[in-house]
């Protein structure tokens, strides 16, 4: 297993204890809090890890004490902010800046507090002992009421963070086991349409190996060329099936089925690939998503031979360049499946 899959495997694992950790009731805030951080580090989530990052070791403060605004805008979207009335009477928008770490030991401290608080022991006699048991009494309950108060202050401050980490846990969750989902259906797509692929020439074969040699190789400058090569290929591929499918075929158009005539001379690609589609599913003993989704498959053509032919001219990012390869890849397992199909019929 790679870094990467190991990472992910990690990642999983640690929402799975989050999630169920405060579903249980079996974690505190402050471990959830870790929890995430170690999963915005598995994911490489770097707005996570700043967010995180500012809840377990404060947020930013400038030479007057205030709160930076770029830390003062991550707390407001993450849960910390709450209206208050200023001297004036004017609502205003602030935020409570206390750690789920300070949030937990305060609570606990209230309640340790708490029970100290009692007027069990005391004893007074004497013509004032009355006044003084009343005010002893009051005492008592006026404090026991402050740190009532604050309790509930602080525990709905920590149950709002709570939320938070618990939604971030949940989020990435869902996430990467979609993600994990997605790779295995890819896997058994890979591996159904690389047996397609295995029937092309040698020749072609090499420009795959060629594709993917300039993109080990991490150079930046190959990126473009991986564009140039994926066109290469495209166009290589539809002239062999068109050959194949029309071995005799010498008019310079082909009429659609809807009665359309299209251009299938000189580098026209994608309208052959389009006649050797339809050819194809009119002999298929079943419909397919290639063969019901014509209309869609010729516009997806477009769109990356358009991509591929503007991205020639352009700056290319490794990013583009997988994302042309993949793309061309898809289609041509695609029409390719459709074919080997049709070899059977």
């Amino acid at each position: 297993m790679g870094d990467y899959s190991s990472r992910i495997e990690q990642a999983i694992e640690t929402c799975k204890k989050a999630i169920n950790g405060v579903e249980d009731e079996k974690i505190s805030t402050s471990s959830l809090l870790l929890m995430c951080k170690k999963i915005a580090r598995l994911v490489n989530d770097n707005e996570g890890q700043q967010w995180l990052n500012y809840e377990y070791g404060g947020y930013p403060r400038n030479n007057e004490g205030l709160i930076l605004l770029d830390a003062w805008t991550i707390a407001t979207n993450h849960g910390r902010s709450y209206m208050i009335q200023d001297k004036n009477n004017k609502w205003i928008k602030s935020i409570f800046t206390e750690l789920c770490e300070e949030l937990e030991t305060a609570i606990e401290g209230y309640k340790n507090a708490m029970n100290n608080f009692t007027t069990q022991g005391f004893s007074v006699s004497g013509e004032m002992s009355a006044i003084a048991t009343s005010n002893l009494t009051n005492t008592v309950t006026r404090n026991t009421n402050s740190m009532l108060k604050n309790i509930e202050l602080c525990q709905r401050r920590l149950t709002i963070l709570k939320a938070q980490y618990y939604d971030y846990a949940v989020r990435w969750s869902i996430k990467l086991q979609f993600g994990n989902t997605a790779k295995s259906i890819f896997e058994e797509y890979q591996e159904r349409v690389d047996n397609c692929f295995t029937l092309l020439s040698t020749t072609t074969l090499q420009k795959l190996n060629a594709i993917n040699n300039l993109m080990d190789d991490g150079n930046p400058e190959h990126y473009a060329q991986v564009i140039a090569s994926c066109r290469r290929l495209w166009s290589e591929i539809a002239k062999t099936l068109f050959n194949e499918v029309f071995p005799e075929y010498k008019s310079d158009t082909y009429k659609t089925l809807s009665g359309k005539e299209i251009d299938v001379s000189g580098d026209h690609n994608n309208n052959k690939l389009s006649a050797v589609i339809e050819k194809i599913q009119s002999k298929a003993s079943k419909n397919t998503l290639v063969g019901s989704e014509i209309i869609y498959l010729v516009d997806w053509i477009e769109q990356i031979n358009s991509k591929q032919s503007a991205g020639v001219h352009s700056e290319i990012t490794r990013e583009q360049a997988i994302q042309c390869i993949i793309h061309t890849y898809i289609a041509l397992g695609d029409i390719l499946s459709l074919k080997s199909e049709y070899r059977d019929i």
